[in-house]
C-alpha cells in the first residue's frame, strides 16, 4: 500500500499571519488545497494521512469533505511525523510512504507517482537542489559547495525501514539521516520549481507562478493555467473592443473563480471556444458529468439570469441539459452536445423531429407563472422604438419598420396565447449529436409560438444567396407551415426582422447586415400581398 502523509501541523511563526500559512489563500483557495489536488491526481496513492491541528480543518472545504485519515500534530515537526507514521503502523499494512508539506503548493500528481515508482528500486527518494551560490558556515570555513546539497520534501521511504529506524530525538532536519548507512537513496534534482512557503510575500509569488506552472512542469492539473488562454478571439473581436475595462476585470474574476469551479465540478481539462463573442465558453471534461460546456456571461452583457431561467423552464425534450450553475459567478455547466455540428435545413428529418418537440412540448405562459428575468417580447419590441435615437446608423430606414411591426403585432398577436419560448432557434443555436438536434443558448421570451420558427428562416435565407432570397424564403415558409399557420408565420417574421434589424446596428460596424434584414422584410411583405391577391 502507498500512503501519503500531508504535514499540516506548522504554525509558521516567520510567516507573520494570524492563521497558519497553509490556510492562507492563493487565487481564492487555501494553500493546502493545491497540495490535496496533487495527491488526488496521483494514480498510485492508496491512502492519505493529514497531520494537523483539528481547529483549522474548517478552513478548507476540500479537507472537511475528504475521506482522509487525520491525526493531531506534535510540538515539533519530528513529533508530528511520528504521529502520522504511528497511525499508519496501527491501521494499515504500508509498503511505501511519501511525506509532503501542506505549504508546498507546486506539488503535482505525476511527481508523487514517480516517487512511488522509484521506491521499487531505492530505500528513499528525496527532493534535492544543487547549491548555486557561495557556500560556507558560521565559522567561515572553506567549504566546497559541490560536496553539499539542499534536501526538501517530498520525501519517500520504504515504510518499515523508516519506522524501524525512526528516532524522536534525531537532531537533524533530513529524515533520511535516520536510515542505516547502507540504505539506497535517489536524489531528484528535477523538481526545480519547488517552493515551501516561509514568508507572507511568497503568497503573491506563488499565485503568479501557479498561473504559469503548466508551462514549466509536466503538470496535468488544470487549475494551473495561463490567464491569457481565457481571452479568446471572439472576446477580442467584441467585448474587449466595446468594453475593454469591464472585460478585463471580468476575465480576472473568472481566473480567480476557476480553481474552485474545477474542484467543484471535477474538471480534468478544458479548451476555450474561440468563436463566442458575448461570453466565455469552455469545452471541458468532468469526472462527475462527462463532456461538458462551462459558460460564463459577464454582468454588463446582461443575459445570464435570463438564459438560466429559460434553461430551467424550457422542455427537456429538446434543450441541452443544464448540469449545474453558480449564479454568483455567473457561470453555467451544460452537457456538451457532440460532435457539435450545427443544424442545417438539409438534415430535414432531424429538423422536423426538433421542431415537433419545440411546438408540441411548448410551455404555455399563464398568470400563475412567476418570471424574474424572462421579458415579454412585445415590451422589448416597443422598447426598441422608444430607444431609436441610440441607433448609430440607418435610423430613417428602421424606425418605419419598427412602427409597422408594432402595429402588426397589436392587430394579429396581442390577444394570442403566449408561451415561454427559446426565442433564438437559428442553426447556430441548434447542435447535432449525430442522432438528433438539441437547442442551446436560449434567449428566453414570452411570445407567440410562431417566434420559435422565424429566426431559423432568417439565418437560413441569409446563408443561401445563390439559391435566391425569395425562392429560399418560399421554401422555408412552406416547410415551417407544417408546425404553425403559414400567414401568421410570415407576419411574425416581419415583426421579428424589425426587432433584429434594430439589434444589427449595435452588433456590426458596417450596415451591410442591416440592409440585408431590411431586404428580407420587403420579401416577406411582398409574400403577404401576393397571398392576399
Amino acid at each position: 500500500m502507498n500512503i501519503v502523509i500531508i504535514m499540516s501541523g506548522g504554525v509558521g511563526q516567520r510567516f507573520g499571519a494570524v492563521i497558519p500559512k497553509q490556510y492562507n489563500l492563493i487565487a481564492g483557495r487555501p494553500v493546502i488545497d493545491y497540495v490535496v489536488d496533487a495527491v488526488k491526481e496521483s494514480r498510485l496513492t492508496d491512502k492519505v494521512v493529514v497531520v494537523m491541528d483539528p481547529q483549522w480543518k474548517g478552513y478548507s472545504e476540500v479537507l472537511k469533505n475528504s475521506d482522509f485519515d487525520f491525526t493531531v500534530n506534535g510540538e515539533t515537526r519530528i513529533e508530528s511525523l511520528y504521529n502520522g507514521l504511528k497511525l499508519i503502523k496501527d491501521k494499515y499494512v504500508c509498503n511505501k510512504v511519501l511525506i509532503v508539506d501542506a505549504v508546498a503548493p507546486f506539488l503535482y500528481g505525476e511527481l508523487i507517482d514517480e516517487y512511488f515508482e522509484k521506491l521499487e528500486s531505492f530505500d528513499a527518494v528525496i527532493t534535492a537542489q544543487k547549491i548555486t551560490g557561495g557556500f560556507t558556515d558560521v565559522n567561515n570555513s572553506r567549504l566546497d559547495r559541490e560536496n553539499y546539497i539542499i534536501t526538501q520534501s517530498p520525501e519517500g521511504f520504504k515504510f518499515e525501514l523508516l519506522w524501524n529506524n525512526f528516532d524522536l530525538e534525531f537532531p537533524y532536519q533530513e529524515m533520511a539521516g535516520m536510515l542505516p548507512d547502507h540504505s539506497t537513496r535517489y536524489y531528484n534534482y528535477e523538481f526545480k520549481n519547488n517552493l515551501k512557503l516561509t514568508y507572507d510575500f511568497e503568497l503573491t509569488y506563488a499565485e503568479y507562478m501557479l498561473g504559469n506552472l503548466g508551462k514549466l512542469t509536466r503538470k496535468t492539473n488544470v487549475a494551473y493555467f495561463d490567464k491569457e488562454v481565457l481571452i479568446t478571439e471572439g472576446i477580442k473581436s467584441y467585448l474587449l473592443r466595446e468594453e475593454p475595462e469591464k472585460t478585463n476585470k471580468w476575465i480576472d474574476e473568472i481566473y480567480a473563480a476557476m480553481p474552485e469551479l474545477i474542484a467543484k465540478w471535477q474538471i480534468t481539462s478544458f479548451v476555450p471556444n474561440q468563436i463566442s463573442r458575448y461570453g466565455l465558453v469552455l469545452q471541458a471534461k468532468s469526472q462527475k458529468y462527462g463532456d461538458v460546456i462551462i459558460k460564463f456571461i459577464p454582468k454588463f452583457v446582461g443575459r445570464f439570469e435570463r438564459e438560466l431561467e429559460a434553461l430551467r423552464l424550457l422542455p427537456k425534450s429538446y434543450m441541452c441539459p443544464l448540469c449545474d450553475a453558480d449564479q454568483e459567478k455567473r457561470v453555467m455547466l451544460l452537457k456538451e452536445v457532440k460532435p457539435a455540428k450545427y443544424a442545417s435545413f438539409e438534415e430535414n428529418l432531424k429538423l422536423t423531429d426538433l421542431f415537433e418537440k419545440v411546438i408540441n412540448d411548448a410551455v404555455k405562459y399563464t398568470s400563475d407563472i412567476t418570471l424574474q428575468y424572462i421579458p415579454d417580447y412585445f415590451e422589448e419590441l416597443k422598447g426598441k422604438l422608444e430607444n431609436a435615437d441610440l441607433m448609430p446608423y440607418c435610423k430613417e430606414e428602421i424606425v418605419p419598420q419598427l412602427e409597422y411591426a408594432i402595429n402588426l403585432y397589436e392587430k394579429e398577436f396581442q390577444d394570442s396565447e403566449k408561451y415561454i419560448v427559446h426565442g433564438d432557434l437559428h442553426e447556430l443555436n441548434i447542435l447535432d449529436d449525430g442522432n438528433r438536434f438539441w437547442g442551446i443558448d436560449p434567449n428566453g421570451m414570452v411570445a407567440p409560438l410562431e417566434l420559435e420558427c422565424v429566426r431559423f428562416i432568417r439565418n437560413d435565407v441569409r446563408n443561401h444567396p445563390t439559391f435566391g432570397y425569395e425562392a429560399r424564403f418560399d421554401l422555408l415558409v412552406h416547410y415551417f407551415s407544417k408546425f404553425v399557420d403559414k400567414k401568421r408565420l410570415v407576419q411574425m417574421f416581419i415583426i421579428d426582422m424589425a426587432f433584429c434589424t434594430y439589434n444589427s446596428v449595435f452588433e456590426n460596424e458596417l450596415p451591410d447586415e442591416t440592409y440585408l434584414d431590411l431586404e428580407l422584410i420587403e420579401i416577406a411583405k411582398k409574400w403577404i400581398e401576393e397571398t392576399r391577391d
